[in-house]
């Protein structure tokens, strides 16, 4: 085959150009004497008289025969596709960096900009090169040097596997590992090294995973049982988040979700049982600060919409009681002759609660009360 260069004008019609027309038309010739072959062979078969057993013979000579020519006509045809299709994409090249030297000379610093997009197109030319010269090589060796070529080409990729691997996973990059395996199985299927690669890496992973949920469930218990709901089911879905497909995981996840329903209810149903009481013993006040609470814990609940139903009744309730209390309070600072405390006591209901019974009862005592407490 022609050996080809590549050189830096794109409008000009090189060597490699002129190769791909011969290859063209060589693979276009052979396929055409591969298929008269196949017809004058034919022919002449069908007019001879052959012993038994020769027909099949002269029919699978001429297979052979036209195979053998019409094999050679395609790898010559593809041969001329890849160094055509080569030739395309340095012309694009060209085309890409002439555009980038102009604007880089109208604008230098659009220049400096653009100039790393230029040398990525230029090193994936480089290697563009690099591949179909090392095909054609390849398509040059016999068999034999073609499997030399193969086992040492593969010898040396185990090699390096076994040394990027243990790296890898020491990293926790078992995708980027998987990955290598993979394109190392797609080049060299026949080798077994690949699968005890491959487990290499899987049992590195579970082992990893195994460790780090159990590391998770540990902290998610602790938090359980500090009562940090939230941040107990963050950490059960980072857990997730690093190990999707594992079912552990996932299990940690629904447990959390599960016992912190059931601590809820169970909260829930203690504040309501307090309540009651409270309501039972008509502690108004001490009712009225459960239910709040009931409410501002569990605003979504069954029970919170039929609090919220009772609330003004039991708001007017606990009012009443802290009234009376505060009354209550007021009668025993004067009994013990504590009046400036009962003052203060007596203004604060009245600003309060101005326009209750107990308000109206002290504006009328307020001035015998400031007079005792030495404010007149």
């Amino acid at each position: 085959m022609a050996e080809f260069q590549f050189d830096d004008d794109p409008g000009t019609l090189n060597q490699n150009r002129a190769s791909a027309a011969a290859l063209t038309i060589c693979s276009v010739l052979l396929a055409i004497a591969g298929a008269i072959w196949a017809l004058v062979g034919a022919y002449s078969l069908s007019s001879m008289t052959l012993p038994a057993g020769g027909h099949v013979l002269g029919v699978a000579t001429i297979v052979v025969v036209t195979l053998f020519w019409w094999s050679w006509a395609a790898l010559l045809w593809g041969q001329a596709r890849i160094v055509i299709r080569t030739e395309d994409l340095r012309a694009d090249l060209h085309a890409v960096l002439r555009d980038s030297a102009e604007s880089a000379a109208a604008t230098g610093r659009r220049g400096r900009a653009e100039a790393p997009q230029a040398d990525q197109q230029a090193r994936f030319l480089e290697q563009l090169v690099h591949l179909v010269r090392e095909q054609r090589d390849i398509a040059l060796l016999s068999e034999h040097e073609r499997n030399l070529r193969s086992r040492g080409e593969s010898r040396a990729l185990v090699e390096q596997l076994e040394r990027d691997i243990p790296v890898l996973l020491r990293e926790h990059n078992w995708h980027e590992a998987r990955h290598r395996v993979e394109d190392a199985r797609l080049r060299f299927p026949a080798l077994s090294v690949w699968d005890t690669l491959a487990e290499q890496v899987e049992q590195a992973r579970m082992k990893y995973e195994a460790q780090d949920i159990e590391r998770a469930t540990r902290e998610v218990d602790e938090m359980i049982a500090l009562g940090a709901w939230d941040r107990a089911a963050n950490a059960a879905l980072e857990a997730q988040h690093r190990h999707p497909n594992s079912e552990a995981a996932a299990e940690l996840v629904r447990r959390v979700s599960t016992q912190r329903d059931k601590a809820t209810a169970e909260e829930r149903t203690r504040l309501m049982a307090r309540a009651q009481e409270f309501t039972n013993q008509r502690n108004w006040v001490d009712a009225l600060r459960t239910v709040e609470e009931v409410l501002e814990r569990f605003p979504k609940s069954l029970e919170a919409r039929d609090l919220r139903l009772q609330l003004p009744v039991l708001q007017a309730n606990a009012e009443i009681q802290t009234r009376q209390a505060m009354e209550h309070e007021i009668r025993e600072l004067v009994h013990q002759k504590r009046y400036t405390e009962a003052l203060r006591r007596a203004q604060t209901l009245i600003g309060r609660y101005p326009d209750s019974p107990q308000a109206k009862l002290l504006r009328e005592q307020l001035p015998k009360l400031e007079q005792k407490a030495g404010v007149r």
